[in-house]
Formats: structure tokens, sequence, C-alpha cells
């Protein structure tokens, strides 16, 4: 009877492990799909500046930037002005506290519908050592990070940009994570990174060609 129970026992087994083959057999194709997504390969390149879209801070923009943002507390200047993605990134490369800033390298600014995605090669050593785990011993000094969310001007003289989204290393860390990752790489207490802006500035729309900025807020 023993023997016989057993018999069964590894036939169930075998037979289990068939059904299993047959099923990852059968929908191969969208389990290869989903590993390679979590799995594969992930591109770590920085995106290149453009014309339109993408910008660098440079001494030019910076210049820029802030000449355009000062017109708008001049009596009689414009009701608003538009900012290049060059010069959008120098604000946010310039507004944000140096202690965050320092870790960030070759750094980028995407402009997207209301958000902005910013780019950069992060310095993993200003990280704490245990501060992700198992994945600190396969990261190199420098890896692209890549975090994005909307702007707000909280108020005059400070805006806010919530990360909403954080990727390092090409790989996207999932909604819970991402509050936890913003606060050690970018100083997000709350999610948000305060940027330190002209104080004429007081709301701000974000498009993929250009940021407008108000002298006044929304009535």
């Amino acid at each position: 009877m023993e023997g016989c129970l057993k018999a069964i026992g590894r036939l169930g087994c075998l037979l289990a492990i068939l059904i299993a083959v047959g099923v990852a057999y059968w929908f191969r194709e969208p389990i290869m799909h989903t590993a390679a997504k979590y799995l594969g390969p992930h591109s770590t390149r920085l995106p290149p500046v453009s014309d339109t879209s993408v910008g660098a801070p440079t001494p030019g923009a910076v210049r820029a930037a802030a000449a355009k943002l000062a017109s708008l507390g001049v009596p009689g200047g414009p009701d608003s002005v538009i900012l290049t993605p060059n010069e959008m990134a120098s604000l946010i490369g310039g507004g944000i506290d140096w202690t965050v800033r320092k870790g960030f390298d070759s750094l980028r600014v995407e402009l997207m519908d209301s958000a902005i995605a910013v780019d950069a090669r992060l310095d993993t050593r200003v990280l704490p050592r245990d501060a992700l785990g198992p994945a600190e011993h396969v990261l190199a000094t420098y890896e692209p990070l890549r975090m994005a969310g909307p702007v707000s001007i909280s108020k005059p003289g400070i805006a806010h940009w919530k990360i909403q989204e954080l990727s390092l290393h090409g790989f996207p860390f999932p909604a819970p994570a991402v509050n936890r990752l913003a606060k050690l790489v970018a100083g997000a207490d709350d999610g948000s990174v305060p940027v330190l802006v002209p104080t004429p500035l007081r709301r701000i729309a974000i498009n993929p060609t250009g940021v407008v900025c108000y002298r006044r807020s929304r009535s």
C-alpha cells in the first residue's frame, strides 16, 4: 500500500510538471515579453540635448533665464515670459540645493505636458551604504538617474517639483518606493524637491516646446 501511494505521489508530481511546462510553452510569448521588460537590457544613455524639448544648463541660458524672469518684476513689464528647454534646465539646476545638486552630473531637463523629467548621472557615493540593499553591490560610481513630475509655485521664491516617477540604471521603481528614493537622492522630504526661483514668478505652465512663466497667480 505504501509503495502504491509513493508511486501515485510521483505520478502526480510528474503530471503537475508536465502541465506547468505545457502552460509555459503555450504562453511563452507574453511570459518572455514580461521577463524582458524587467530583466532585459535597459538603455543607460542620457537623452541628447535637442532644439525642442530637452535642454541642459549653459552660461548663456543662465543669463537669459535670469533676465527674462527679472523682467516680470519690472513695473510695466510683461505678464509672462517663455523659457526654452536650456533656460528651464538652468533654472532647475541652479535652484536645487547644492548639497543635492553636487551629486548630479550631466544634467538634462526634458519638458513634457505639465511636467518635467530630469536625467543625470548620479554619484552613488552620496547615498547611504545600505540605501539600495543588495543593488548597491552592482551599481557603478555614476549611474543614470531619471526623475519626473509636475512643478508648481508654492509661494513667492519657492517652487516644488513633485517626484512621481524615478528610475536608476534604467530600472523604474514602483510607486511605493519612489518617495523614499526621492528623499535619498534629491532631498525630497515629502516627495517634492524645493527649487529656488525668482520672487516675481508666481505661476508656471509647462509644455514640450517651452515653459510659460507668469507674474500673477491664476485668478
